[in-house]
């Protein structure tokens, strides 16, 4: 039996107020997630729904994660629960040609989701690479800085044994005061 749950009751169950689930709703169904609505357009939700803003604020709590990113990142994981869910019941993948996929509305809208998430898939490629680049240059500056406080402190070393040198120096070349007289 599924679940039915209103908005308020998945505020409720979340601990979300209105116009923040109403913001997950729409940027997921902007992503192509589906959420049921009724006749007059109001959302409904079971338990996938539940399951999926779950794991939207999940990701979103996550550091360095936009909101956009962790839409991508949830849409991404949907499909992985939905591949791991049907991968035992389909069968061999079969090659279908373009009016196949116009008689074929759902395969072609499957392909289209695909689509997406390999732009998806891309993008976060892209955005890893730009963090070790990132990354990579933080760690050449930290070596750049120890590399200076090691010459500095060797400079702060050689510093004082010229000091000490030169006091010793002053101390040899000082005459005594007993040898004044002689």
């Amino acid at each position: 039996m599924t679940v039915v749950y209103s908005p308020s009751h998945l505020q409720e169950l979340l601990g979300i107020d209105s116009s923040t689930l109403r913001k997950y709703a729409i940027l997921l169904e902007g992503h192509g997630y589906h959420i049921h609505r009724n006749n007059r357009g109001h959302r409904s939700y079971v338990d996938k729904d539940v399951d999926t803003i779950r794991k939207l604020i999940e990701f979103s709590k996550q550091e360095d994660m936009t909101m956009e990113q962790s839409v991508k990142a949830v849409m991404t994981w949907i499909n992985e629960e939905y591949e791991t869910s049907t991968s035992m019941e389909a069968g061999p993948l079969q090659i279908t040609t373009s009016r196949d996929m116009e008689q074929n509305g759902p395969d072609y809208n499957l392909l289209e989701r695909i689509e997406h998430l390999e732009n998806i898939n891309l993008d976060l490629i892209k955005l890893l690479k730009e963090k070790a680049v990132r990354e990579a240059q933080l760690e050449e500056k930290i070596n750049q800085i120890v590399k200076y406080v090691e010459r500095m402190e060797q400079a702060e070393q050689s510093r004082m044994i010229i000091e000490e040198t030169k006091e010793q120096i002053a101390a040899t070349n000082q005459k005594k005061w007993w040898r004044l007289w002689n």
